[in-house]
C-alpha cells in the first residue's frame, strides 16, 4: 500500500526538509537572480522529484545523486561564481548525509547497501533526521560573512572544496563497511560532521579579514582623494589672498592702459591676470566632496601628461548617495578609461559624464583604446597577471550597483570605448 504511515510521514517531514535546503540557501547567497514565484516553483519541483525518487525507487545512491543535482541547479536561483555553488552543493549534500546517518544509526538502522532498495521504515527517524537538517540550516544562517563572493583567492576555495569531497568518500566507506558498530559509526559520523562545522566557521572568519582588508583599501584610497581635495581649497584660498593683495596694483596698471586709450593692451593684460589667478587645482566642483576630490585626484596627473579632458556633471543638491559605493564605482571606471588612453599615442581623450534625474544617476564615459578589449560573456577580462588583487575590479563596481538595482552597459565602436552605470539613489 502506498499511503503507509511512513509514506504520509516521510511526505509531510521531506516538506521541512526542502525548507531546511531554502534557509541554507538563503544563509549562503546574499542574492536571489530570479523572481519569488521562480523561486517557490524551483523549492517545489525539488520537493516533488526528490519524494518520487525516494518513494518509488528509493535507492540510496539514486537518492544522493539525484539530491546533489538537485542542489547544484538550486544555486542557479540565486547570484554567484561557479566555484561557490560547487562549493555550497556539496557542504549542504554533506551535512543532508550526516544528518541522516547519525539519525539513521540513533533508530537501530546499520545495514547501508547504497545500491539496494532501502528498507528502513522508522516514522520517529525519518521526522527526527528532517527536524535535525532544519536545525544544522539555522546554525548556518548565524554565519554572515559566508554571503560575500568573489573575494577569496582560488587557492583557498580549492581548499575548502577538499574537505566535503573528503567527507563524502569517508561516508561511502562507512556505507560499506560491516565490522563497526553503530556506536563507532554514528561518532565517525559526528566527528566528519563537525570537521565540516570547522572548516565552514574557518571559512566564514576568512571572508570576514578579506572582506575586511578590502574595506580598508577603499577607505584609504577614498581618505586619499579627501586630502587631494583639501589641498585643492588650500590652493584656492592661497590664490585668491595673492589676488587680493595685488588687485590695486592690477587695477592701476590697466587704467594707465585705458589713460593712454591703448585698449589692446588692457584687454591682453586683463587676460593675462585672469588666466594667471584661475584655480589649477581644482578642475571640478559639483558641491559633493567624494566626487570633487575623487576626480580632481584621478584627472589632474592625466592632464598634466596632456590627455584631454571633458567632464559634464549635473548634480542637483540634495541627493543622498553613500560615499563607499560611489567610491568604489567612480574609482574603478575612470582607473579603467585612464588605463586605457595611456596606450593612446594621438589625441588621448577622456569624456566623463554625470546625470541625475528622478533619483537615478547615469554615468558614462567614453575614452579611445588601443590595446585590443578582452570579452567574455559580455564581461572584460583583465589582462592583468594579478588578477585577484587588481584594482578595484569592475566585479567590485557591479557588485556596488546591485545594491542600488543599478546596471552596467559596455559598447565598443571604432576604437572608442563607452561604459555606461546607473544606479537608483535617495532624493531627500
Amino acid at each position: 500500500m502506498f499511503f503507509t504511515a511512513y509514506n504520509i510521514a516521510y511526505l509531510l517531514s521531506q516538506a521541512l526538509g526542502v525548507f531546511a535546503v531554502y534557509k541554507f540557501m538563503k544563509a549562503f547567497f546574499e542574492k536571489r537572480r530570479v523572481k519569488k514565484v521562480t523561486a517557490v516553483i524551483a523549492y517545489a519541483g525539488f520537493y516533488v522529484i526528490a519524494a518520487s525518487v525516494y518513494l518509488l525507487i528509493n535507492i540510496p545512491i539514486i537518492n544522493f545523486i539525484v539530491t546533489l543535482i538537485s542542489y547544484f541547479f538550486l544555486t542557479f536561483l540565486y547570484t554567484s561564481p561557479i566555484k561557490k555553488r560547487i562549493y555550497i552543493s556539496l557542504i549542504v549534500f554533506v551535512f543532508g548525509i550526516c544528518t541522516e546517518m547519525f539519525i539513521v544509526l540513533l533508530t537501530g538502522y546499520i545495514n547501508f547497501p547504497i545500491n539496494e532498495v532501502n528498507n528502513y521504515n522508522s516514522i520517529f527517524g525519518i521526522v527526527a533526521l528532517n527536524v535535525l537538517f532544519f536545525v544544522v540550516s539555522m546554525i548556518c544562517g548565524l554565519f554572515k560573512n559566508i554571503k560575500n563572493d568573489n573575494i577569496l583567492p582560488k587557492s583557498f576555495w580549492a581548499l575548502f572544496l577538499i574537505e566535503p569531497i573528503l567527507s563524502l568518500f569517508v561516508l561511502s566507506m562507512f556505507f560499506q563497511s560491516k565490522d563497526l558498530s553503530s556506536y563507532e559509526i554514528s561518532f565517525s559520523v559526528a566527528a566528519i560532521l563537525m570537521m565540516n562545522f570547522t572548516v565552514f566557521f574557518l571559512f566564514d572568519r576568512i571572508s570576514k579579514l578579506y572582506k575586511e582588508k578590502q574595506e580598508s583599501a577603499f577607505i584609504k584610497q577614498q581618505n586619499e582623494y579627501y586630502v587631494n581635495q583639501l589641498t585643492a581649497v588650500e590652493e584656492l584660498y592661497q590664490t585668491s589672498r595673492e589676488a587680493r593683495h595685488s588687485i590695486k596694483n592690477h587695477l592701476l596698471t590697466i587704467l594707465s592702459y585705458i589713460e593712454k586709450n591703448d585698449n589692446c593692451e588692457a584687454k591682453k593684460y586683463i587676460t593675462d591676470t585672469v588666466g594667471s589667478y584661475q584655480n589649477k587645482a581644482e578642475i571640478i566642483h559639483t558641491g559633493y566632496p567624494e566626487i570633487d576630490g575623487l576626480l580632481n585626484f584621478k584627472f589632474h596627473p592625466a592632464i598634466e601628461n596632456g590627455t584631454k579632458i571633458n567632464i559634464n556633471v549635473s548634480i542637483p543638491s540634495g541627493l543622498s548617495f553613500p560615499s563607499f559605493d560611489l567610491t568604489v564605482i567612480l574609482g574603478n571606471l575612470i582607473d579603467n578609461a585612464l588605463e586605457a588612453v595611456a596606450f593612446v599615442d594621438e589625441d588621448p581623450f577622456i569624456d566623463f559624464r554625470i546625470n541625475c534625474s528622478k533619483g537615478l544617476m547615469i554615468i558614462k564615459i567614453f575614452n579611445p583604446y588601443k590595446i585590443a578589449v578582452n570579452m567574455e560573456n559580455g564581461k572584460i577580462i583583465t589582462s592583468k597577471k594579478d588578477t585577484a588583487n587588481h584594482g578595484i575590479g569592475l566585479k567590485s563596481v557591479k557588485e556596488a550597483l546591485n545594491k542600488y538595482n543599478g546596471i552596467t552597459k559596455i559598447e565598443t565602436d571604432q576604437n572608442i570605448f563607452t561604459i555606461t552605470a546607473a544606479l537608483y539613489l535617495n532624493q531627500n
